[in-house]
């Protein structure tokens, strides 16, 4: 072969690894946004990233905060390209995070080319909901159900928790597609379901309105956001886990403001209106709400059906584990052991399934995080109670700090197949 034909060959194949080196950056940056706004936090994503770039050969590092993430990557340090993807923080989407983790395994197994998984992550961001918005609305409704049950309110309060809870659905479904009015969106709900709360108990006579109202706003309560913050802290993911707890902190104040605003203009209306209190629901409906709860979960987070079972079995891992752990030590050492076996449990199934273990983990953890102990301090300040209201967010703090703590106790029983 002539000297000509072989430069012209090398030139063809160096084009062909420029191609394909485009292509590997492509994905990883699509993969970064994807699993950004699909909810993961930065200690994941960055784990997760980074095991993917070796799969690639490149040398990558990569810095991820709520609402953007930082990459370098490239075939040395010394060649590297540096990019800025700016990220919208949405909720928790586990069938995201499901389908990536199943796209790059294909691609691992070489059943898929670089240009058909480009694809199929492409469409993965741009895939509509797979459940209709009135679902989503109702099961704000049943989950602030099944919270009344949980702290033994009675069939008056869970029955006006449902209602709250649904009219909080659908203001936060409603108010998405609008700017403004979306950023209304914590205190605007919190005064609806104050407003609606004390009107409702000053007619019937039959509810805690303290607890209803609480029910009511219970999934716009940031207690998941104030544990993934503490879990980037302790895992040295200082600016990430700041901004997160600076977020769901504001958060807090904003739910907190708005329901005192409801309260307010509601006593203006009608008056004083006492708190009643009434026998709270069987046991058994308690273990019913459980599952409702659990189905509902399963919708909000975005999961699959398939995965139904998996958050079944987590729910039932957490509120039993509580529960029995409960018997022996007190808070907030019940939710470091009840989160300890979340997390074994999460982690086994990711290295049996492949899955992503977060289906286990974000289902269970839910149920433990300290976001109504937090909301209630912030609701005694405003009413000048400010011993409780220290000693609420101390507890919230120690609660988030044990669940971190048992994550990682967790992991390093049995280490995550993989860091999603």
């Amino acid at each position: 072969m002539s000297n000509e034909k072989q430069e012209s060959l090398k030139a063809v194949v160096r084009k062909r690894d420029r191609q394909t080196r485009r292509k590997q950056a492509n994905i990883l940056l699509h993969i970064c946004k994807a699993i950004s706004e699909a909810g993961a936090p930065a200690h994941r994503l960055e784990s997760y990233m980074q095991v993917i770039s070796e799969k690639f050969e490149l040398e990558a590092s990569f810095f991820a905060m709520p609402t953007a993430v930082l990459a370098s990557i490239g075939e040395d340090e010394y060649s590297q390209r540096s990019y800025m993807i700016k990220t919208n923080p949405n909720d928790i989407n586990l069938n995201t995070m499901h389908t990536i983790n199943s796209v790059i395994n294909q691609l691992e197994n070489d059943d898929i080319d670089l240009d058909v998984a480009l694809k199929s992550i492409k469409e993965i961001t741009t895939k509509p909901a797979d459940y209709p918005n009135w679902l989503f609305a109702l099961c704000f409704g049943l989950v602030g159900c099944g919270f009344t049950t949980l702290f033994s309110g009675s069939w008056y309060d869970v029955a006006v928790a449902g209602l709250l809870g649904l009219t909080t659905g659908i203001i936060t479904i409603y108010s998405a597609p609008y700017k403004y009015l979306s950023q209304l969106l914590a205190p605007l709900a919190a005064m609806m379901v104050g407003l609606l709360a004390v009107t409702i108990s000053h007619y019937l006579q039959t509810i805690d309105h303290f607890l209803v109202s609480l029910a009511g706003l219970i999934i716009l309560v940031p207690g998941l956001g104030i544990t993934v913050a503490m879990r980037e802290l302790s895992t040295g993911h200082l600016v990430s886990g700041s901004s997160r707890m600076a977020g769901a902190v504001t958060t807090l104040f904003l739910l907190s403001f708005g329901l005192a605003l409801g309260y307010m203009i509601a006593q203006t209306i009608f008056g004083a209106t006492e708190v009643n209190k009434l026998p709270g629901v069987p046991e058994w409906f308690t273990y019913l709400a459980l599952v409702f709860t659990a189905l509902c979960f399963g919708v909000l987070f975005k999961a699959r059906i398939a995965d139904t079972f998996w958050i079944f079995l987590s729910i039932g891992l957490a509120y039993s584990g509580s529960s029995l752990i409960g018997l022996w030590i007190e808070q907030p050492f019940k939710s470091l052991v009840a989160v300890m076996l979340i997390s074994v449990a999460g982690n086994v199934y990711s290295r049996i399934s492949s899955n992503p273990a977060s289906v286990m983990h974000i289902p269970g953890i839910i149920l433990l995080v300290p976001g109504s102990i937090g909301f209630n301090s912030l609701s005694a300040m405003y009413t000048n109670d400010t011993m409780n209201g220290v000693q609420a967010a101390f507890n919230a703090v120690l609660i988030a700090v044990a669940i971190s703590v048992g994550l990682l106790v967790g992991n390093l029983l049995v280490p995550p197949k993989k860091d999603l």
